[in-house]
């Protein structure tokens, strides 16, 4: 079983790392266009590696040829995603990523064509794991299995800048420059940037925080997965206050566009990235982490033994391994073929959620507590 991983960044590697211990998968192959990234990630996993840019999408199709997965790790998805699902759907190559974009998510679930597409090529796509998306989405279908009539699957997570991160960076830029969907009403609709700010108590460490309707995918993927349901929301944010300050005033001076500046020969956020991680810009963007975990709580509301119900779930990732981790025990199961499915798919849709979490419950970075609204939080009992 041969399996590629495109990005040798803090995610890919992980993901590299997780894979490459697997007894059954017998090559590993990690590609960056960063050559001595890509030699230091394949040196350390004693794996294969080769220098590529994505963007060359002759280049990347003949890499692809004769592999049983890849996994797309580079970000922002917004920017290379559909390049990369394209060419894994020409060559025949099942795939799986970490895309948390509305933008992609919009393409791939809302325009039938790729699904239409992956399904004739009889390739399986699993889009969106992770924490937030992804393990948000598996406990909202755990959730909704467990309520008789679910209504309103609501998702809430704070988590770290760090100038360390900056696709991450860019990849929350965008999705709260206000062009994002959240499913309300049983239709789709754009609240625009910021909206409906809410104050939610986490559970400790993590304490009361700010959150605010955001655009990862759950809010188009989870009511088509789903069916039945009225309402579907994400709001998020991140831990530190002064980042939150910053992203609202990037928003709010245009600085999340990809328009062109006339006579400059780029665009505001491409200009903002490259100040962002120079060695000019780097002292003005730095924000020192809080020691706090990302927090992501799904809250799943409905209808249980003739009454209105509410099961609440928080995950706390310690080590961002909380994506790393889930992400390549998916990936695993899709390259295994434990998941039979052709065409593309959200986590919740094909991710069994009891077996599933059992596996992340055992890792000691990530811990996930549930209760019922009114009764005292407990540890996920599996």
């Amino acid at each position: 079983m041969k399996i590629i991983i495109l990005g040798c960044g803090y995610h890919g590697r992980g993901i590299a790392y997780d894979i490459a211990s697997a007894s059954d998968v017998s090559e590993v192959l990690v590609v960056d266009r960063n050559a001595s990234l890509a030699q230091l990630v394949a040196k350390k996993a004693n794996i294969s590696w080769n220098q590529l840019d994505i963007r060359d999408g002759a280049a990347l199709k003949a890499l692809l040829q004769g592999t049983d997965l890849v996994f797309n790790a580079i970000g922002p998805y917004h920017r290379y995603a559909l390049d990369v699902i394209d060419a894994a759907i020409d060559s025949g190559v099942n795939y799986a990523d970490m895309n948390d974009d509305h933008e992609v998510a919009e393409e791939l679930f809302l325009n039938p064509n790729w699904n239409n597409r992956a399904k004739e090529a009889g390739v399986a796509m699993l889009t969106g794991l992770g924490m937030a998306p992804g393990l948000s989405g598996i406990l909202a279908r755990l959730g909704f299995d467990q309520v008789d009539s679910t209504e309103v699957i609501s998702i809430k997570f704070v988590w770290n800048y760090s100038i360390k991160y900056p696709a991450a960076i860019q990849h929350f830029l965008r999705i709260n420059s206000g062009r994002a969907p959240q499913y309300i009403g049983g239709s789709y609709t754009k609240p625009g940037s910021f909206a409906e700010r809410e104050m939610v108590q986490f559970l400790d460490p993590v304490g009361t925080r700010p959150v605010y309707y955001t655009g990862i995918i759950d809010p188009i993927t989870i009511p088509i997965s789903l069916s039945g349901l009225k309402e579907v929301t994400a709001k998020g944010a991140f831990l530190q206050p002064e980042a939150n300050a910053l992203l609202g005033c990037m928003v709010k001076w245009g600085m999340t566009s990809y328009d062109p500046i006339h006579g400059t020969g780029t665009n505001s956020m491409e200009f903002l990235m490259a100040y962002l991680i120079s060695s000019e810009g780097r002292p003005y963007f730095h924000i020192a982490p809080l020691d706090l975990p990302m927090a992501v709580r799904v809250e799943v509301s409905g209808v249980g033994k003739g009454q209105k119900k509410k099961i609440i779930y928080e995950a706390h990732d310690y080590s961002r391994r909380g994506s790393t981790s889930t992400s390549a025990i998916a990936a695993l199961m899709l390259a295994r073929g434990n998941l039979s499915f052709t065409g593309i798919r959200a986590p919740e849709s094909c991710l069994e959620p009891v077996s599933f979490l059992r596996t992340v419950v055992s890792q000691a970075d990530v811990k996930i507590f549930e209760w019922w609204e009114g009764d005292e939080p407990k540890v996920l009992s599996i």
